[in-house]
């Protein structure tokens, strides 16, 4: 064997990221031994599978697009056969690649992923956030396996499995006006700052909130981090909006925060596990849906308090 399969990872990272550098981060390999396996390859097959750019950046040749292909196949192939193994000893063995949505990765990832391997601990889980575009791209690549986000603006070829339903409240500093009622409308938010949480596809959901009641939010700020939401919201600048509730009710600088009811009729976003209809899922990737959909469920999300004071 001229070639192992950890160096054809180490291809494949350079492959999806389009970098070196990019590639040693997602995977934790240093950018010397990620570079010498890739110049091993190209040397041993005679092949040039990269085009090389300033700034480390690295773009596939044709020979190099339809060796990333074979590339993941082979390694799907082992992974499987690794899982296969695990079955026949009664075992799940594996590694799960799992894509969350940037808000909800710190709040349901931890718990969730340590009581998943504490039941099945030769399984590897690896996770990554991203935004819901981010995280749909990802699935079509093969770079996760499952994500764990909303059901926004799902095409065809993503299967979703609903896990639970949240809808959006409103997100105040403890001591604004408006945080002494038991629910709020989105008629008497209009005047007020709002901070939006201006992620893609979440920004138009927020947004179509206001819109299908003919309303226009007056916008003060906007960010991408739930963090910088919160820390807004709980110094005094604004309200916001969300469907995250975690249960820690402070922002990072340790201001407090204050979840109210919305009024009204209003769409929620619902929680599950997206993954792409074409892929096989293996024995490691079943066995954590499972665990998620009796982990998850309307009564119970791992680091959230679904309850309102």
């Amino acid at each position: 064997m001229r070639f192992t399969l950890k160096q054809l990872s180490y291809f494949v990272a350079v492959g999806e990221a389009g970098s070196i550098l990019k590639a040693s981060e997602n995977i934790h390999v240093s950018q010397p031994s990620i570079s010498s396996t890739i110049s091993h390859l190209e040397q041993t097959f005679g092949l040039q599978l990269f085009v090389r750019h300033h700034a480390q950046g690295m773009a596939l040749t044709t020979a190099g697009r339809e060796f990333l292909k074979e590339a993941k196949s082979l390694l799907n192939h082992a992974e499987n056969l690794h899982g296969f193994i695990g079955e026949l000893a009664g075992q799940v063995i594996g590694i799960v690649e799992v894509g969350c949505f940037n808000p909800l990765a710190p709040i349901i990832t931890p718990s969730l992923c340590h009581g998943f391997v504490r039941e099945h601990p030769n399984v590897d889980i690896r996770v990554r956030d991203a935004h819901q575009s981010e995280l749909l791209q990802l699935l079509r690549q093969g770079t996760i396996d499952l994500a764990l986000t909303y059901d926004l603006q799902l095409q065809r070829d993503i299967h979703f499995v609903p896990l639970a339903s949240l809808p959006p409240y409103v997100l105040l500093s403890k001591d604004h006006p408006l945080a002494r009622l038991r629910e709020i409308s989105l008629e008497q938010l209009v005047e007020e700052p709002m901070i939006l949480l201006d992620l893609p596809l979440s920004c138009d959901y927020f947004m179509g909130l206001f819109s299908r009641h003919d309303l226009k939010p007056s916008i003060k700020a906007r960010t991408r981090l739930a963090d910088v939401q919160r820390g807004w919201v709980a110094s005094g600048n604004g309200y916001s909006l969300a469907n995250v509730r975690p249960a820690n009710k402070f922002a990072l600088d340790g201001n407090p925060l204050k979840y109210v009811r919305l009024s009204g009729k209003h769409l929620p976003l619902t929680l599950g596990i997206a993954t792409l209809k074409t892929t096989s899922a293996k024995p490691a990737q079943v066995a954590f849906t499972r665990f998620c959909e009796a982990t998850i469920t309307a009564q119970h999300i791992p680091g959230m308090g679904l309850r309102f004071d």
